[in-house]
């Protein structure tokens, strides 16, 4: 059975109005119970309103990174998603599961493959992660992301995906799909 254990939140950014990455401090001690595969999610705990409250939510930040990262998008309604968009902040304690999930693909560095990928809302979460380590573990292979949002301003990772296009002009690209936008 997985345990909780208490890791210390290093940095919560804003990405948009009701979208927030954090990045979690893993000691030494933990590194091995927290190394993660691209795809996966850990499960946060936290007492809000005297209430046990836990949510899973998928790590965003590439296997390469060394980082621990997740977004958590605010949801109507949603007690951890609202209290983590309004009141978490760094150098907070969080109970943290390890990582868990299968959702990926075995990566291989001599493949040379042409990755589809469809993504809306905050579900690029998973799928960044998976860009990010696949474009780095398998350097032959591209990726054609299709994400959709309402309005621009509610593209979470906006400035990440646009610096990961840079810096793989020729391996990544990225069509937006606007519901509630004019459109080209």
């Amino acid at each position: 059975m997985s345990k909780f254990y208490p890791l210390t939140v290093a940095q919560v950014k804003h990405e948009t109005r009701d979208a927030v990455a954090v990045t979690f401090d893993v000691p030494p001690e933990l590194k091995d119970s927290f190394k993660y595969q691209q795809g996966q999610h850990l499960t946060l705990r936290a007492m809000i309103g005297g209430e046990d409250v836990r949510r899973s939510y998928s790590i965003c930040s590439a296997v390469q990174d060394d980082v621990l990262r997740v977004a958590i998008k605010r949801t109507p309604g949603g007690q951890f998603s609202t209290w983590a968009n309004e009141s978490l902040q760094p150098g907070a304690t969080l109970d943290v599961m390890p990582p868990m999930g299968h959702f990926n693909v075995p990566l291989d560095p001599a493949s040379s493959r042409h990755y589809l990928v469809f993504a809306s809302g905050s579900g690029i979460t998973p799928i960044l992660s998976i860009i990010k380590t696949t474009l780095i573990a398998e350097p032959h292979s591209r990726f054609t992301l299709f994400y959709g949002n309402r309005a621009s301003s509610t593209v979470i990772f906006r400035d990440e995906l646009t610096d990961l296009k840079d810096t793989y002009l020729e391996r990544l690209k990225i069509v937006y799909v606007m519901s509630r936008e004019q459109q080209d």
